[in-house]
């Protein structure tokens, strides 16, 4: 077991409701607005600096026993992950932590997996707009846009995963990475992001 990643492995019970008896996530669509509400009162806080974000996930990482990238600050135009599976030695591409940020500098965003976009709508007109029964616009964008505010494209924080510790999934490292800024008080605008 490893101790200091299950300290975060935690969900948060805001973060879902129930539906005749049935658990589902919380969801920027429809009439649903407790992300929307979660990322208003974020919105109201102090960003947090890039580089003490990198360290605190530098450090938890080390502390994990997951060796990742020395500077992960990435232009996106240039990222190749099939580039970052070989030169991390990674089982997956997918395997990294991703974080992006609004031009004013808040953190807008943690995820996982290969699909680093900054698409965002351009009306809320669009917000619930499907293509192939699937929703266009992904909720980080829709919160950011509900905001006023707008993506910062320039760059991306990317932490490639190397050595998950054994029993573990990306997924759960995404979640307590998240879960870690928010106990280091760092804003997050997709507050639940993490845990999806």
């Amino acid at each position: 077991m490893n101790y200091e990643l299950e300290k975060y492995l935690f969900d948060d019970p805001d973060a879902y409701y129930e539906y005749n008896g049935e658990k589902y996530k919380q969801s920027v669509h429809g009439k649903s607005f407790v992300r929307y509400k979660k990322a208003k009162e974020q919105a109201q806080r102090d960003v947090v600096d890039v580089k003490i974000i990198i360290n605190i996930i530098k450090n938890f990482l080390k502390n994990v026993g997951i060796k990742t990238i020395e500077n992960p600050i990435l232009k996106p135009r240039l990222i190749d992950y099939a580039k970052i599976k070989e030169e991390f030695g990674l089982e997956n591409q997918k395997d990294i932590v991703w974080l992006k940020f609004t031009t004013d500098k808040y953190l807008g965003v943690v995820a996982t997996s290969d699909d680093i976009n900054f698409v965002i709508p351009q009306s809320n007109n669009d917000y619930d707009k499907k293509y192939r029964d699937k929703w266009l616009y992904n909720s980080s964008g829709i919160i950011v846009h509900k905001l006023n505010k707008m993506w910062d494209d320039s760059f991306v924080l990317v932490f490639p995963l190397r050595n998950i510790p054994q029993g573990y999934t990306r997924f759960e490292v995404e979640k307590a990475i998240g879960n870690l800024l928010i106990a280091n008080e760092v804003p997050i605008l997709d507050y639940y992001s993490h845990l999806y």
